[in-house]
């Protein structure tokens, strides 16, 4: 049993920690796209 409550924290932990990274990442990408329209006037370059 402790080796089970053991393996679902470090789950958690991990789930935890991805989210707050997706949610950084995402952040980011918004914060520059911005930043990125306002010093050239243009949209920013995407992927094709």
């Amino acid at each position: 049993m402790v080796r089970f409550r053991a393996m679902l924290r470090k789950l958690l932990w991990n789930g935890l920690f991805a989210a707050f990274g997706a949610a950084a990442a995402i952040a980011a990408r918004r914060a520059a796209a911005s930043v990125w329209k306002v010093a050239t006037g243009e949209e920013p370059p995407t992927r094709k």
